[in-house]
């Protein structure tokens, strides 16, 4: 593994050109291959209120054809050396991944450059498209694990929050109206080098992959800043039960969650994410896992969520999945973990294992140009720094005890939970449907 210390950001190359595009690349001379990460600001909170969906079907019709290629012509065309290039709709961005060979960057650049500047948007692969999704959507319907989500993001949040979620039905009506208008008006307006990050890691020089990426963007402008104003919502005034009638199936997915006003540039953000690791990001080693799973066998998998704390605030969760005889004791045993922790908070010799295993994993994600590539992505977005990779295990580190059970006390509220139970479940006696 290729460790990466101090002096890292000094071999970054950061250069905004003059769309308002950032670029960040290093270079790596042992790799023969090249990743990039990049984002623009047009995700599903940017679409129309009315047209849920239209952000995801932008997004993945940019491999569809261009101006002067087919889709298919695309593909042979990345197939033939060996790269590959994705696009995918979140919640702010539309996230951009992209791998070749070192010598095969500037024919990359070029295609990428190609698809997000001269999509054409054929009518006949939007309408494929529209029903590989609805067909994708149906399907996610009887998941009992998606469901429970769906409903929690629907109690806790309203309909304009950037992490409701629709339902499946609704989601279906909208898809199936939109149109190719729809995707070239979203595209015009949200698509643009002033949003537009692209971070590159791997054997390039990276003055030579600057060069590439200033000239494959050149005149790429587009739409002002997208700016996301969104207000933290408030947990649950008190607890709340939900059930989800998913017929035949085996197993009953739970969520115990609540709106958690934690975003990534909160100052309490590692000291929440240590002592969410602790209670239940592992389902081997946390304490959820070891009781829950362990100690009580009601589940095979069982963990605690942040679900991306990012430009905005979302829910925070604990998901488990149970025989439907288990789901009460289950729900019980999870709620007592849960308290436990907030009463008693998190043990220093906890703390510390936790800060040991999150450096760590960094650090190896590291290893790889991929991660090196996310890891300078992710620092400008969030504005955390260039520097941002050399800080981490400081960051980390010096989250104190008392910091990190004034988080816990903050953000996992057990008197507050949503509960909400997804699966083939009597709504009288909670017993399964016979």
């Amino acid at each position: 593994m290729r460790e990466v210390g101090t002096g890292l950001s000094s071999r970054v190359v950061r250069e905004e050109l003059e769309t308002g595009a950032v670029v960040l690349l290093v270079e790596n001379p042992a790799s023969p291959t090249v990743a990039l990460r990049g984002s623009l600001r047009a995700g599903s909170h940017f679409e129309p209120k009315e047209k849920p969906g239209l952000a995801r079907l932008t997004a993945e019709m940019l491999k569809r054809g261009t101006r002067r290629r087919g889709k298919l012509e695309l593909a042979g065309a990345l197939e033939t050396v060996g790269a590959d290039i994705d696009f995918d709709a979140d919640v702010f961005a539309v996230q951009i991944s992209a791998r070749s060979l070192a010598g095969d960057f500037p024919a990359l650049a070029a295609t990428l450059a190609e698809m997000l500047r001269e999509p054409s948007f054929p009518a006949e692969e939007l309408e494929k498209l529209k029903q590989q999704t609805i067909a994708a959507v149906r399907e996610k319907q009887s998941d009992t694990g998606w469901r429970a989500y769906e409903r929690l993001t629907q109690t806790l949040f309203d309909e304009r929050h950037p992490f409701y979620t629709h339902a499946g039905e609704r989601l279906i009506e909208s898809i199936s109206s939109v149109t190719v208008e729809d995707v070239r008006g979203f595209y015009e307006k949200f698509y643009g080098g002033r949003t537009l990050i692209l971070s590159a890691a791997g054997g390039v020089e990276s003055g030579a992959a600057a060069r590439v990426l200033r000239e494959a963007f050149e005149g790429f402008g587009g739409p002002g800043d997208a700016e996301v104003e969104v207000t933290d919502p408030e947990p649950p005034a008190s607890a709340r039960r939900e059930l989800v009638l998913v017929r035949d199936k085996a197993n009953v997915d739970v969520m115990l969650g609540t709106a958690a006003a934690l975003r990534r540039d909160a100052s309490d953000y590692y000291a929440a994410m240590l002592a969410n690791r602790a209670l239940g990001e592992s389902t081997l080693s946390s304490r959820l896992g070891l009781r829950v799973r362990d100690a009580e066998g009601l589940t095979y998998g069982i963990a605690s969520r942040f679900r991306a704390p990012s430009l905005a605030a979302g829910p925070w969760y604990i998901a488990v999945s149970v025989n439907p005889g288990n789901v009460e004791r289950a729900i019980e045993s999870a709620l007592g973990v849960l308290q436990e922790f907030v009463e008693h908070g998190i043990r220093p010799e906890e703390l510390e294992d936790e800060k040991s295993s999150a450096v760590g994993s960094f650090k190896v994600s590291l290893s790889t140009n991929a991660g090196l590539a996310a890891a300078l992505w992710n620092a400008e977005f969030y504005r955390l720094g260039l520097d941002y990779v050399e800080r981490y295990p400081e960051l980390v580190g010096r989250v104190t005890v008392e910091e990190a059970n004034a988080a816990i006390r903050k953000y996992f509220r057990p008197e507050r939970l949503t509960v909400v139970v997804a699966g083939d479940i009597d709504p009288a006696g909670g017993e399964p449907v016979e």
